[in-house]
């Protein structure tokens, strides 16, 4: 099956993690990284993990049902209870809510990718599902050969590229400025 690579912003969008251990604690992390609304279910959260996210999310401590699903845009099933992971991921696919049943292949509408950032820079790295490990060690490879910096440069970059925008019209000269920002002229033309 061919993947489509996409990045999603979800700043603001209301998303579901049923699951509070430790890989649904990434997952919850990761999600208010990216500026989610996150709503935890999880029957026994630790006092630890709820200590450490706060008021940034919303508990329920019982178990999962259906209309945890209301008003959500996208799912992460982290229970260790096969069942209720699938009965998630069938309620999803019926509201067309999107949905990941942590180490779960099939039962998932996108998977995790290894990542790299630098900045901005961000370099994600899937085996589609089929071996983790291998996209971590691949993420891990490519993480020792970009510079350290790179981040800082992404920046400049942005804000040069931000004031041609601003200050050039369209056409063939200001696509050329925007080639010469990371490429010496005339180099992937």
């Amino acid at each position: 099956m061919e993947l489509f690579p996409i990045f999603l912003k979800l700043e603001g969008r209301n998303c579901l993690v049923v699951g509070a251990g430790q890989v649904g604690t990434q997952k919850i992390s990761g999600l208010l990284d990216a500026g989610a609304r996150v709503t935890v279910v999880e029957p026994s959260p630790a006092f630890a993990v709820r200590e450490f996210f706060g008021d940034r999310v919303i508990w329920h401590e019982r178990k999962y049902f259906p209309g945890d699903l209301d008003n959500k845009f996208l799912v992460i099933a982290a229970t260790s209870d096969e069942r209720v992971n699938r009965q998630i991921y069938e309620e999803a696919q019926r509201r067309g809510i999107l949905a990941n049943v942590v180490d779960v292949p099939p039962l998932c509408d996108f998977y995790y990718p290894a990542l790299v950032r630098r900045g901005a820079l961000v370099v994600a790295v899937s085996s589609g599902g089929e071996s983790p490990h291998l996209a971590q060690r691949v993420r891990d490879e490519i993480n020792q050969l970009l510079p350290d910096h790179l981040g800082e440069t992404v920046e400049r970059i942005g804000n040069e590229r931000r004031r041609i925008l601003r200050e050039h019209a369209p056409g063939k000269e200001r696509v050329q400025m925007l080639r010469d920002l990371v490429y010496p002229r005339g180099v992937g033309a």
